[in-house]
């Protein structure tokens, strides 16, 4: 089999694998609403984000050091002094949250977290075990084990974390099904890729550790930047609004994020090595055509998800404190139009080994992110979670602004965003239509709009797209066709 052909395979299970965890996630997390309240599951939110910054902060970039240097005679020396980093920084960081991190939850409005902080750091550090393993798999260009472990760590998650719910035993629950979950993901990968891959012993050296920070350290400030524009708004929104609404902000998120998660980031994962492959001088043209297509496919889901917000919340959640998801996910629903953006561009300067502007961009992201929180927790949760809009928004436009003096055409990158978005205002002129109808007649009932207004605003998107929008929309019909002729 060719190294492309074991590539492709590899990817593909990857997202297959990655789409059934998140679906099966997703699925418990909304069953979990008919046991936990939302202040409980605010807590465990918070005592989670706190355990993962301490994980971040240790990660200097060693897993990818593994995988892009542990080849050849030094194999064995590059991997053991990542396997090694990994855990003595892990077990220092995860252990000094676990022992320390409960005195911090009382200044996010969140005293009542303090209890699971040690349990999330524990299981943070078991996850920790198979990140050299799963590294050396991936080395190996080996994927199914991971994509494997990832499906079945959220099964059990989901599994263990309802069960216990059920019985009784409240928010806790969670923590103990975190446990488990890693447990069954990292006993997945060691055994598929042996001990001796990764945990062979030999001299630890001062000269591979200082190379391993040379390499690591600008990853490291980028991931850990990104990672906290991702999470660290939960810390705001429980510091200035308490637990019950941070649980229902974290729902709203999570669902506001399917769009973008599970259509444009795995559309995303193929566009950087796919610009790598092209010539500089097409570079430009291939982001003009990747942001006018992805920007037709995710704006519609992400602004469709945003106006049936009403119906599909009061027909999926309990109807008590969960109703509050509603108007957040309507808000929050304009981060999925905003991330695609952003990742087509994080594929661009990858390709163009321009990774010092991916950092800028993180760092001034996640500033905004949590200033725009505190500006604006005066005027309520509702007008506060709109930050999240403005920072990926400013992000978007100034990674925009930074791209076309590249060589992309400012005129066309607007042409390929403004025209789904007009397309959208469509969509969202006859969703909202329909379900006005619907009420002037008597149905009431959230199936039957939610129904309606999909059928509908699906219907008048497309037509819309097809005017609006034609040329992108007959090169993703084009494409599509010839996808289906090659695979037949």
């Amino acid at each position: 089999m060719s190294l492309a052909h074991k590539a492709a395979r590899g990817a593909l299970w990857t997202i297959l694998s990655s789409m059934g965890g998140r679906a099966v996630g997703v699925l418990g997390t909304l069953v979990m609403t008919r046991f936990l309240y939302p202040h409980q599951i605010g807590e465990v939110a918070a005592a989670t984000v706190l355990a993962m910054t301490a994980n971040w902060i240790s990660i200097w970039g060693f897993g990818q050091y593994a995988v892009v240097k542990g080849r050849g005679d030094d194999a064995a020396e590059v991997t053991w002094h990542a396997t090694v980093s990994y855990a003595v920084l892990g077990a220092i960081s995860l252990g000094l949250m676990a022992l320390f991190g409960g005195r911090l939850t009382a200044y996010f409005g969140a005293p009542g977290a303090a209890a699971y902080v040690p349990g999330m750091a524990l299981a943070l550090f078991i996850q920790r075990c198979g990140a050299i393993p799963e590294r050396v798999l991936t080395r190996q260009l080996k994927f199914r084990p991971s994509g494997t472990a990832l499906l079945a760590g959220e099964a059990t998650f989901t599994a263990v974390s309802l069960t216990f719910a059920a019985s009784g035993f409240g928010a806790m629950s969670m923590v103990i099904g975190k446990i488990v979950q890693a447990c069954v993901a990292v006993t997945i990968l060691v055994r598929a890729a042996g001990f001796a891959s990764w945990a062979t012993p030999t001299r630890l050296s001062a000269s591979r550790f200082k190379d391993m920070l040379a390499f690591g350290i600008p990853l490291a400030i980028q991931n850990i930047a990104a990672q906290a524009s991702r999470y660290w708004d939960r810390l705001a929104i429980s510091h200035f609004f308490g637990t019950a609404a941070t649980g229902a902000y974290n729902m709203a998120y999570n669902l506001a994020d399917i769009p973008a998660v599970q259509v444009g980031e795995q559309i995303a994962l193929v566009l950087m090595p796919s610009m790598a492959e092209l010539p500089p001088e097409r570079r430009p043209r291939a982001l003009e055509r990747a942001t006018a297509l992805l920007s037709l496919i995710i704006f519609p889901l992400a602004v469709g998800l945003g106006i049936i917000a009403e119906p599909l919340i009061a027909l999926i959640l309990p109807a008590n404190q969960w109703q509050e998801v509603a108007p957040l996910l309507a808000v929050l629903a304009c981060l999925s139009v905003f991330r695609p953006i952003t990742w087509v561009l994080s594929a661009y300067f990858e390709a163009q080994a321009q990774t010092n502007r991916l950092m800028v961009l993180e760092i001034g992201k996640g500033v905004l992110l949590i200033g725009g929180i505190a500006a604006l927790s005066g005027f309520g949760l509702h007008v506060a979670a709109g930050a999240v809009g403005i920072a990926f928004g400013a992000s978007a436009l100034a990674g925009v602004a930074l791209v076309v003096r590249e060589g992309p055409s400012p005129a066309r990158l607007l042409a390929g965003f403004l025209q789904p978005l007009a397309a959208c205002a469509v969509m969202v002129a006859c969703a909202l239509g329909a379900r006005a109808l619907l009420a002037q007649i008597g149905v009431e009932h959230p199936g039957a709009q939610l129904a309606v207004m999909i059928v509908a605003g699906a219907a008048a998107y497309v037509g819309a797209a097809l005017m609006i929008c034609r040329e992108t929309a007959r090169d993703l019909l084009d494409l599509g066709r010839k996808a289906i002729l090659h695979r037949g």
